[in-house]
């Protein structure tokens, strides 16, 4: 009885539609990814995000002839189709970008950032540039596919397991798979994910509760960004019982209110209505649909119909669906004998249909498999915007007969229907009319070339050039390493991007709090030459409350005693270096040994280099520890003095440290180790040493010098050429968080000792703003400490370390090609094999790969080529990463920054396999102007910035320049001094910019 009341709310809903759920024909789920329809057809639901490599039309056909061939054998008798979905709204892309600046909104908040000018512009401006979209596949499998006694047995089971089962005419019946058919569709739905995966296509199943809030989402526009986070009620699921609705509820003849609600009523949400023969309404939003009934004369991929769309008069809302299904000559055998009786009363056109007929026979199960293939399309708006639909409807019309040359009724008889047919996963059914059609050129025009995405979100917000969002978040668990390596020439957009990347990680969501709880900005160390970094780091200076503003640090070293950073510093209250901090200091003292023109330093000086760092930690912390004094630090003076602190001729520096430490004086305490810890001329000292000198007394040079001797005379005079390593620090960074470092003026590309001081630079850069970064709870826990603050002091680092662990830490370094080619490079390698065990991301740029080491190339993720200028690169880069012709073609085009943004050829070695991806990089005019980084537009910004303050300043030069750049202005203002008879000089250049300046204050005052 409980399958005749079944039977008869099917009739009511499927057949004779009473009601608009009557459309979905699924009616329970057999597994997590498999749905059961009313006939007994299987249906499973796939996210298809495209292909993980840019491909171009040779990579397509090759890849389409495979996955023919491939599939064929599941296509070659009937009973699977195979539906491809693709949807597109302005709307679902606007409600991506909001839902990713409200997180990225929610992070600048809770670290003190009031970034508000550049997250409202991000809002205002990337909806205009980008559409979200959604594409997925659908599998049915039908009984047909059964023998004749696989049927009966089946059907047989099933009844069995139903024998006895209570009436649930508004409910789900599990269990109602017929089991050889599940078999069989389970068996297909490996092969898909399988097949296009081998081929590089993105396909994941998605379970039951996902596919039916996609279904959902297709039905009601409103629910579509929501993805796949609402969640119907699906067999096995815990349901919470409802009073009943009728009679038969309520004297318990029909348990439908105690178990799971109809798939169709948890879908079909909303009131539907038709207004006229080509129009209805579904809730808040009016629908209409056409389906393709002629089919195209030509294969053009569907990506050339979405950029054909996204190029039309207006931006829309619309739908496609897809049908392929197996049997292409099913269905068609009547048209083809009617072709072949008429054929003498049409002989050209009927003729020509005879002969495609002709043709696809030839080709099924030859050289390809004969598919039926049928397309609906559907466009939507807002309600009260029918005007506007019907306006949408004929762009979109226009737009899809020209793909190929198709032909499209919008008269289908049942308009409802027409606007189903192109829904995702509710049936298989269409009223579009099936066409015969080569299963290749079917793969070939269906949505599966977009460009997949591995992430959903992600603090940089990037886009394809049909504008597809592409997100990118920085230091994730999918990719292998934590190396982003960025390749440009000046002018490529390269800077624009390590600063965009820079400033995501410091609005990328942080775990590590102060001890108030409050949010603390990450850990950010940039090395640069040039003021590349100066806009950013204003910033988001002054973005900070006042008070903080000293977190975030841009300065320009020099070579003097004001900007010193002495090497030798240890963590607070240690009185020897820790392992990663010996190993710099070996290294660098080591480089400082090398003599100009050579790759390294003799042999024998590395050696001299450690046991002298050793026995002058050793001798400064214990007999030789240096004397306090008073008038060495006013700061510490008058703490010291406030606390009451006695000392007497022996007091030492160690001592005044650890007081301070202990009494909560942490800054101070700082301060005083500096003057306890060696510099860089006590080693000269140390290696008189009789236990340093013992080693090596006889070890000589090839100049016949001692080792010992060459050693004493080149750390002198390194003292002497770098004030800024052989002074205790002055130069204090103790408290930022943000760090920007500019070595222009410490380093030199000319004369015998370049490449060696810049190495040297580079590298006490480095360690000046990492040093915290490689911190080891371990061995902190098993480093033996003294002093009167030893427990404490290990208490202190470990919470440093267990703080660090919990928050994004970013090292990043422009100009690599700058960095002399000598110790630095191997610390930096060392970095990139240990960065992400210590959580250290890394982001190296220079003009070209080949400036990078091999071992950097092969250890790193993520490449962003901005541009690649040379015939000879563009050939290296092919063919050592296996990239085929069509990405050749994207670097040849790789021209830097246009009216639309900075394109960019991003590669990725991700755990879900290579991504290679052609993206535009284009903020707005205000972070534009934020992030510049030609000179004179970062003159005019900082002139603007003092006398207007960084908001105001953005604002006026994002609405005079909104290319984010007043080069030309100024251009044509030295242009015309020049005219006039004036000489163009730095002088000439710094006044026409001063007078832009003041133009744009008084515009602003009026």
């Amino acid at each position: 009885m409980s399958l005749l009341n079944g039977f008869a709310g099917f009739l009511s809903r499927s057949v004779f539609r009473k009601s608009l759920d009557g459309y979905c024909r699924l009616v329970s789920t057999e597994n997590d990814t498999t749905f059961v329809s009313d006939d007994g057809s299987l249906a499973s639901l796939f996210e298809l995000d495209g292909f993980r490599s840019l491909p171009g039309p040779l990579e397509i056909t090759e890849s389409v002839e495979r996955l023919r061939v491939a599939l064929s054998a599941y296509l070659a008798r009937p009973g699977h189709s195979i539906e491809f979905f693709f949807a597109q709204s302005p709307d679902l892309g606007r409600e991506e970008i909001a839902r990713a600046i409200r997180q990225t909104r929610r992070n600048a908040q809770d670290t003190g950032l009031d970034l508000e000018d550049i997250l409202e512009e991000r809002l205002a401006l990337l909806p205009l540039r980008l559409s979200g979209e959604r594409c997925y596949l659908t599998l049915w499998s039908r009984p047909s596919l059964m023998t004749r006694t696989e049927g009966k047995e089946a059907g047989a089971a099933v009844s069995k397991r139903l024998q006895g089962s209570p009436s649930m005419r508004e409910g789900q019946f599990p269990s109602l798979a017929l089991g050889s058919l599940l078999t069989r569709h389970m068996s297909v739905s490996d092969a898909l994910v399988r097949e296009f995966s081998t081929q590089g296509i993105v396909l994941a199943p998605m379970t039951t509760h996902e596919a039916l809030s996609v279904m959902r989402g297709v039905q009601n526009p409103a629910f579509l960004p929501n993805g796949k986070t609402w969640k119907g009620t699906l067999p096995g699921d815990y349901v919470r019982a409802r009073l009943p609705s009728d009679e038969r509820e309520l004297t318990k003849g029909d348990i439908s209110n105690i178990v799971w609600p109809i798939i169709a009523r948890q879908v079909m949400t909303e009131h539907g209505e038709v207004l006229d023969q080509s129009t209805v309404r579904l809730g808040d939003y009016v629908f209409s649909g056409f389906d393709i009934v002629v089919g195209p004369e030509v294969v053009v991929e569907f990506n050339q119909l979405i950029r054909s769309v996204l190029e039309g008069e207006e931006r829309m809302s619309w739908r496609c669906s897809i049908m392929v299904d197996s049997g292409g000559f099913q269905g068609q055998v009547f048209k083809q004998q009617y072709v072949g009786l008429f054929a003498w009363t049409a002989p050209i056109s009927n003729m020509r249909i005879k002969n495609a007929f002709e043709r696809l026979r030839k080709v099924d199960g030859a050289g390809d498999t004969v598919v039926r293939w049928r397309v609906s399309f559907a466009v939507w708006c807002d309600k009260s915007d029918e005007v506007k639909l019907r306006r949408h409807v004929a762009q979109l019309r226009r737009t899809v007969e020209r793909w190929g040359n198709c032909q499209t009724d919008a008269l289908t008889g049942d308009p409802m229907e027409c606007v189903m047919s192109s829904a995702v996963g509710i049936s298989a059914a269409s009223t579009a009319p099936a066409a015969s059609a080569s299963f290749a050129e079917a793969l070939a025009m269906a949505p599966i070339a977009r460009p997949a995405s591995p992430w959903s979100r992600g603090a940089v917000l990037l886009r394809t050039k049909d504008g597809k969002l592409w997100p990118y978040q920085p230091g994730s668990a999918q990719q292998l390493s934590w190396v982003d390596v960025i390749v440009g020439t000046p002018g490529s957009g390269k800077s624009v991007l390590l600063n965009t990347i820079n400033l995501a990680v410091a609005l990328s969501r942080q775990s590590g709090r102060t001890e108030e709880n409050n949010g603390l900005l990450p850990r950010i160390s940039i090395i640069d030459i040039g003021p590349s970094s100066s806009g950013l780091i204003l910033m988001i200076r002054d973005a900070l409350p006042v008070e903080r503003r000293h977190e975030a640090v841009y300065h320009r070293l020099k070579m003097d005693g004001s900007n010193a950073m002495n090497p030798f510093d240890t963590q607070l209250c240690l009185r020897f270096p820790l392992a990663h901090e010996r190993a710099f200091l070996v290294n660098l003292i080591t480089l400082i040994c090398t003599p100009d023109g050579e790759e390294k330093a003799y042999d024998g000086i590395a050696q001299v280099a450690a046991a002298t760092i050793d026995a002058a930690y050793l001798h400064f912390c214990d007999e030789g520890a240096k004397k306090f004094g008073w008038t060495e630090s006013h700061e510490v003076d008058a703490t010291l003095k406030a606390l009451g602190f006695e000392d007497d001729k022996q007091t030492t520096w160690w001592e005044v440290c650890d007081f301070l430490a202990e009494k909560g004086k942490l800054h101070e305490a700082a301060l005083a180790q500096r003057l306890a810890v060696p510099t860089l001329s006590d080693l000269v000292l140390m290696a008189n040493e009789e236990t340093v000198t013992e080693q090596f007394r006889d070890m000589r040079t090839p100049t016949g010098e001692t080792v010992m001797r060459t050693f004493q005379r080149m750390v002198t005079s390194a003292a002497r050429d770098y004030p800024i390593l052989a002074q205790p620090t002055r130069f204090d960074l103790s408290n930022a968080r943000i760090i920007s470092l500019d070595l222009a003026d410490v380093v030199t590309t000319s004369g015998p000792q370049a490449k060696r001081q810049s190495a040297i630079m580079y590298m006490v850069a480095r360690q000046a703003t990492t040093a915290d970064f490689w911190l080891d709870a371990d061995e902190i826990r098993g480093k033996k400490l003294v002093g009167s603050f030893a427990e404490g002091a290990r208490a202190l680092h470990l919470r440093r370390v267990d703080n660090n662990r919990q928050m994004a830490k970013l090292f990043s370094m422009d100009e690599y090609h700058l960095t002399g080619g000598l110790g630095i490079r191997d610390q930096l390698v060392q970095d990139v094999r240990v960065g992400r065990k210590a959580g250290v991301q890394i982001i190296l740029a220079s003009q070209l790969l080949e400036d990078f080491d091999q071992a950097i190339q092969e250890l790193a993720s993520t490449f962003w080529f901005c541009n690649v200028p040379t015939e000879k690169s563009r050939d290296r880069i092919c063919r050592d990463y296996n990239l085929g012709p069509s990405i050749k073609e994207v670097m040849r085009c790789l021209t830097g920054p246009k009216g639309d943004g900075a394109p960019v050829l991003a590669m990725m070695k991700l755990r879900s396999g290579t991504y290679v991806q052609e993206l535009v990089n284009q903020p707005g005019p205000n972070e534009l102007w934020a992030l510049s980084t030609t000179a004179e537009d970062a003159a005019l910004r900082r002139m603007l910035y003092e006398r207007l303050g960084s908001k105001p300043a953005r604002a006026i030069l994002a609405k005079r320049f909104p290319s984010g750049s007043a080069r030309g202005t100024l251009e044509r203002r030295l242009s015309d001094l020049e005219d006039k008879g004036t000489a163009i000089d730095d002088r000439a250049r710094q006044n026409v910019v001063q007078q832009l300046a003041d133009d744009l204050v008084r515009e602003v005052s009026r």
